[in-house]
């Protein structure tokens, strides 16, 4: 092996794994529920910094989320030219063909940016999201620091042009059978209790019932002038067969 392609094979490794840092890093601060929060906050003294740039970082999400792109395709893109470099050497000492050469970089690459880059981080990263939110809270923050500027303009970019486009809210609620359908994920996954599955899925079927549907017919309705006794009130419930109904006499 040239002595030349040691230092790029160990910035190829780098890129990997900075890249890997930051597809995480997307799965873990976005999957950081109210308790995560609570025990950041609990613990923000004793824990030093790390707990401090974690919560810096999610006072800002759009920010963050461009933070994060912006990072995991700087370090996804470096290690493409590092691979191509590497290729296009490894091609001109063994006298192969740069086109093959390139196609097996190609696909080697691909496996190792999904397998390391990608599909590790994330499944480690939702799993263990407050670990992995301390891993990365340190880079991830300083990072966000020096490329403030670009993130600044791109994350403005962002809210101008999504205020130009008029969302149909109506579209993106979700409707009463997926509301179903994630309360028995829920209940499944011990989410939710057996009273809260209940409750949504009576929710749900009020929702779809009609008022017509739980209004008692005119001619059944027994009415009473406001004129009537109270004597000839409790008669007339007791022949119209509604004697279960507590009565009260007047002392």
């Amino acid at each position: 092996m040239d002595i030349d392609w040691f230092p790029k094979l160990i910035f190829l490794l780098i890129s990997l794994l900075f890249s890997a840092l930051f597809s995480g890093s997307e799965v873990a601060l976005f999957s950081l529920d109210k308790n995560h929060l609570k025990e950041l906050k609990e613990l923000k003294e004793g824990k030093g910094l790390l707990n401090k740039y974690i919560l810096a970082l999610l006072e800002n999400p759009r920010r963050l989320l461009v933070t994060i792109l912006l990072g995991n395709t700087i370090f996804n893109v470096a290690a493409s030219i590092l691979a191509v470099t590497i290729a296009i050497e490894f091609a001109e000492i063994h006298q192969l063909s740069v086109e093959l050469v390139l196609l097996a970089q190609i696909i080697l690459l691909t496996v190792f940016l999904l397998l390391i880059g990608e599909i590790t981080p994330k499944l480690f990263a939702s799993k263990n999201p407050l670990l992995f939110s301390r891993i990365i809270a340190f880079p991830l923050y300083w990072t966000s620091i020096l490329i403030y500027p670009v993130a600044k303009i791109l994350t403005d970019s962002i809210k101008y042009f999504a205020s130009k486009f008029k969302i149909d809210k109506s579209k993106t609620a979700l409707h009463s059978s997926e509301i179903v359908d994630l309360a028995e994920i829920g209940k499944e996954h011990g989410s939710i209790e057996e009273e809260e599955h209940d409750l949504i899925h009576g929710l749900v079927e009020f929702r779809s019932i009609n008022a017509r549907e739980v209004m008692t017919p005119r001619v059944d309705i027994i009415a009473v002038s406001v004129d009537a006794k109270y004597d000839d009130v409790i008669d007339l419930i007791t022949e119209s067969g509604h004697s279960r109904i507590p009565v009260y006499e007047e002392d």
